[in-house]
């Protein structure tokens, strides 16, 4: 059977409906400064019901995942279309940052990021990523450099870059850090590659 690519018009549908729910919780979480609206509040907001939400999302927590998803694929995509030459550690810094209007992200946006990371049930729904980014950023990595011989050097370096992309967004969240987040990714990819010899 061939596999199909695109999503059907139901998909399509029910896809934009998760998002505008994910939307709306979004806005409350970041309006209340905590992610403790119930349900009922976020789905009135979003104009559906409670039986719908759940029809959408299993746990209240889960209601985030559209707008990582969201997220994931546009770093997985700016993955596969960087450039195979130049600075390896730029266009590191370009593809984390691709989602950011100037390479920054917005006071909404880094407000809604702190409540996920230092909320435990929601922070685990933003590590889910990893595994997918692992392999993505391993594709890039191939392409660029020689990572031939030691079958462990031939991934360690994408899961310390993944793993180093978090820490720098973690404590650029919860920290009262005035240090630029593209420059903490930029030193971070730096270290990371040059431990493993690959700079």
């Amino acid at each position: 059977m061939a596999r199909r690519d695109q999503p059907t018009v139901t998909e399509r549908l029910a896809q934009e409906r998760r998002i505008s729910i994910a939307r709306k919780a979004m806005e409350i979480f970041v309006a209340d400064g905590d992610t403790s609206a119930t349900v009922e509040r976020i789905a009135e907001a979003a104009g559906v019901t409670p039986r719908t939400f759940h029809r959408h999302f299993a746990a209240k927590e889960d209601v985030v995942l559209p707008i990582f998803r969201a997220s994931w694929e546009a770093v997985i995509e700016a993955l596969a279309k960087a450039p195979e030459s130049g600075d390896l550690v730029e266009a590191l810094v370009a593809v984390w940052t691709s989602e950011f209007p100037d390479g920054r992200l917005s006071d909404f946006d880094r407000a809604f990021l702190k409540l996920m990371v230092t909320t435990p049930q929601y922070r685990l729904r933003w590590l889910e990523a990893d595994d997918d980014l692992y392999e993505a950023v391993a594709d890039l990595l191939r392409r660029r450099i020689s990572l031939e011989g030691d079958p462990l050097l031939q991934t360690l370096p994408a899961y310390l870059i993944v793993h180093a992309t978090r820490h720098v967004f973690d404590r650029w969240l919860t920290s009262e850090t005035d240090e630029d987040l593209v420059d903490m990714l930029r030193r971070a990819f730096r270290i990371t590659l040059a431990g493993v010899g690959v700079l």
